[in-house]
């Protein structure tokens, strides 16, 4: 409580926990909701004010008011914003708000939320049904429920809706779930978002694991697919770990091991810093060799097809479904530049490039 002259100022502390669980409320009973949310078909109802609040995406979205309100707005997304690995998508530019006379000056956020709001229908390309049902529960609850099979799904959300709150205990909770159970899994959804702390936190089980491997396990190892690391360096260096944890009885695997990577899909400049700096690679006369057809597959990009085998093959066995370019469903039909992948397990198209 503060005092100044007549006039008392009083602070509850139960009023935003109020507030939210009014919004809640209502949203749980679909009471004065204002836009439609559609992902996978499924639609949300929502509020706008809720949304911008939480999410600067939606703030400038609605804050530029284009288009006809009776129609769906389609919204795709901008390269690298479901991966993680890039910027995220552009949001619309603010509209230029005039003040009616009289009126108090009033600060650039408040002029952002003064503009109309003619968009009540958004289809959100890309998203996931449940991913975005989570991340709404969150907007609503401020509790947001997590597990190793839809985190990835809410973490692309959060993402592309730019909700770094959510992106957060995400994060977190992938940190404190990891074990020698799940941390392949775990390492997969951290590449693939550019979670490096997280990354490197399921790497510690992935080597204390393979360490102790013996020949035949460590061989059939590099030959599995999927691999269990996202690169063929990280395959190479998981090797070298491996025969360097008891150098003088394992090195005379060395040729063996190096024979089962693929060293024409670790690029150029990788291959000079970081696999010719390993002495055996440089001294064994079939590791030179195969260092040496993969510099000669880097060092002419053009004859690439002509010198195609085993090394140069992507470690993959599945099949996949990929959408090159086009133009996108709703009235701004303007050219695309994405390629797109279908995700089986998920049944939803996610962003390769």
């Amino acid at each position: 409580m503060s005092r100044s002259g007549d006039r008392t100022s009083t602070f509850d502390p139960s009023h935003s926990d109020n507030l939210l669980h009014g919004l809640n409320l209502l949203w749980r009973k679909q009471l004065f909701c204002d836009v439609t949310l559609t992902a996978q078909g499924q639609q949300f109802h929502c509020h706008k004010a809720v949304l911008a609040s939480c999410s600067q995406y939606f703030r400038s979205l609605f804050s530029s008011g284009s288009g006809s309100g009776g129609h769906p707005h389609a919204l795709g997304l901008g390269p690298g914003a479901q991966d993680g690995l890039g910027g995220p998508p552009k949001e619309p530019p603010p509209p230029q708000t005039q003040e009616e006379p009289g009126t108090p000056s009033s600060s650039p956020e408040d002029k952002l939320l003064a503009s109309p709001r003619a968009i009540n229908n958004l289809v959100l390309q890309g998203c996931s049904s449940i991913g975005l049902r989570l991340v709404l529960e969150y907007l609503y609850t401020a509790n947001v429920t997590l597990s190793l099979d839809t985190v990835e799904e809410v973490l692309s959300v959060s993402k592309i809706l730019h909700i770094p709150q959510v992106t957060k205990l995400c994060v977190q909770f992938l940190n404190d779930q990891i074990s020698v159970q799940n941390y392949k899994q775990v390492c997969k959804i951290a590449a693939l978002h550019g979670l490096e702390e997280t990354k490197k936190l399921a790497n510690k089980y992935l080597v204390e694991d393979v360490l102790l491997l013996n020949f035949e396990e460590m061989r059939a190892l590099l030959d599995s697919l999927p691999p269990p690391v996202e690169s063929e360096l990280a395959l190479f260096q998981m090797s070298v770990l491996w025969l360097e944890h008891d150098r003088e009885t394992r090195m005379q695997y060395a040729p063996d091991l190096m024979k089962r990577l693929r060293f024409a899909l670790i690029p150029a400049p990788e291959l000079v810093e970081r696999v010719q700096s390993v002495d055996f690679m440089r001294t064994d006369p079939v590791c030179q060799k195969l260092l040496l057809d993969a510099m000669n597959y880097h060092l002419m990009p053009f004859r690439q097809h002509c010198r195609q085998s085993l090394a140069s093959r992507i470690r993959s066995n599945k099949k996949m479904l990929l959408l090159v370019g086009g133009l996108p469903p709703g009235p701004d039909r303007l050219p695309s530049n994405l390629v797109q992948y279908y995700d089986d397990e998920k049944k939803t198209w996610k962003i390769l490039t």
